[in-house]
């Protein structure tokens, strides 16, 4: 496997545990020391755990690119005048553009990740007594981190899971050792997607601390994670089952008025479960999210007017957008505004009680359970203030599928939902070469980066590329 980056080595935060402990994750650049010299005491697996999240939080992974690259493969986005970085994904060309590799960097960043978990779960460490709960904890962080990351992998570089009856499509490559000069093949999507709850249910076991809010994995994040997952497998009684959890853990609530337009900017609210901190220290700058969308940032893409004329009036997720006057003709008339700050210090949200609701609600009415669906949605329509749904049946199925339209907006959700319902790519609103993409579709995910197959002939590329 290729990391493109560093040999057998373990990336650590050059912060004292103390400070890790107190302060903001303001993390720094890692140093790379060896296995066998770094993970002697708790405070070394403590300072590893954070740079795993670190490098989770980077431009080419969550801080930018896996929630843009999957909102201008859907229809909610259209390119702006000026629009040139991942425009390769938008008009899906179907080939790798060189200058820009943004599959590759997404591709070796999570698999980096994986390989500090795995160096971390491969340490020779007892802990002694007195730290062994904490320990436990950092560990149940470490698995549940590396589920998610496998699901991130799975959904960007694979079809999605009833692609095949049997999930028997190619996944990507499952690594539990810390072997960089491997060169495994690619796992089925099916063995991934089990990997992925493996890991995730066992650190839900190992874990019973909330260490710093929703910056840090928790059991309730692992369940939300877990239901999303379970909802991209059509398991409806684990998605809902998931989503209860974490619903009566009573530690979340939907925040309102205001404070939902402001949650993005200022972070750590009520509904965040687990997100990425940006700091005034620890940024993306010009490379973050919000950056690709504001005016003062690159401003390379906009949203769709197809979505907006989808948001009722008196809708509160108006404060989502801003009107430019600077955008005429085709790409009139508004702008993305959901992470607004000129310093890039937006929060970004990996999962959020909203889409717990939702996940609840779409596994309920796949279950023929009208009723709770209903009351699912109505938690996130009235907290919007627009009128409850009294859909049933289908028609409440694809008004809970609008819902997560809006609410989950360039939030990385809509091109997997279209997917796993094998629809059609129709963009009413296109400013780019590409207006519809039938479904089945060979360019809705990412290809195999060419370092990868150009040094791994394991590696099987995906149809198309």
């Amino acid at each position: 496997m290729r990391f493109y980056k560093t040999s057998r080595s373990v990336a650590v935060l050059a912060v004292a545990a103390a400070t890790i402990g107190c302060q903001d994750l303001a993390l720094e650049p890692y140093a790379e020391v060896s296995n066998d010299a770094f993970f002697n005491t708790i405070g070394d697996f403590e300072a590893a755990i954070v740079g795993v999240y670190d490098q989770i939080s980077i431009a080419d992974y969550y801080g930018r690119s896996i929630h843009l690259m999957s909102d201008i493969m859907g229809e909610d986005v259209k390119q702006a005048g000026s629009a040139n970085r991942y425009q390769e994904f938008a008009d899906f060309e179907g080939q790798i553009v060189t200058g820009h590799d943004y599959e590759t960097e997404l591709w070796a960043e999570a698999y980096e990740a994986i390989n500090m978990i795995n160096e971390m779960i491969a340490a020779d460490f007892t802990p002694p007594s007195g730290v062994a709960g904490d320990f436990e904890q950092i560990m149940g962080e470490a698995l549940a981190m590396r589920g998610l990351i496998f699901f991130d992998l799975v959904r960007m570089y694979g079809q999605h899971y009833t692609f095949t009856a049997d999930a028997s499509h190619p996944g990507v490559a499952i690594v539990l050792e810390p072997d960089v000069t491997a060169l495994p093949a690619r796992n089925s999507v099916g063995e991934v997607y089990q990997q992925a709850i493996s890991d995730l249910t066992t650190g839900i076991s190992m874990m019973s601390e909330t260490r710093r809010g929703p910056y840090m994995m928790t059991r309730e994040a692992a369940q939300a994670i877990l239901s999303r997952i379970y909802l991209y497998m059509e398991d409806w009684s684990n998605a809902e089952s998931m989503a209860t959890s974490v619903i009566n853990s009573g530690k979340y609530s939907l925040v309102q008025g205001q404070s939902y337009i402001d949650q993005f900017a200022n972070g750590g609210s009520s509904e965040a479960i687990f997100e990425i901190q940006h700091t005034d220290i620890d940024n993306r700058g010009s490379d973050s999210l919000g950056g690709m969308y504001r005016a003062s940032g690159y401003g390379d893409y906009l949203p769709a007017r197809d979505l907006l004329d989808q948001i009722e009036a008196g809708d509160l997720r108006w404060g989502m957008f801003v009107t430019d006057p600077l955008l005429t003709g085709a790409y009139a008339s508004h702008r993305v505004h959901k992470w607004p700050t000129n310093q890039s210090t937006d929060n970004i949200p990996v999962i959020r009680l909203s889409e717990v609701y939702l996940n609840r609600a779409e596994a309920r009415a796949q279950m023929g359970d009208d009723a709770g669906a209903r009351a699912d949605l109505n938690m996130i329509r009235s907290r919007a203030g627009v009128a409850d749904s009294d859909a049933d049946g289908q028609a409440l199925l694809d008004a809970i599928l609008l819902e997560r339209r809006i609410e989950l907006g360039y939030e990385g959700h809509r091109i997997h939902d279209l997917m796993r319902y094998k629809q059609d790519i129709t963009r009413v609103d296109v400013t780019g070469d590409v207006a519809f993409m039938a479904y089945p579709c060979n360019f809705c995910v990412l290809p195999i980066p060419q370092p990868e197959t150009d040094t791994n002939s394991n590696m099987q590329q995906n149809a198309g590329y």
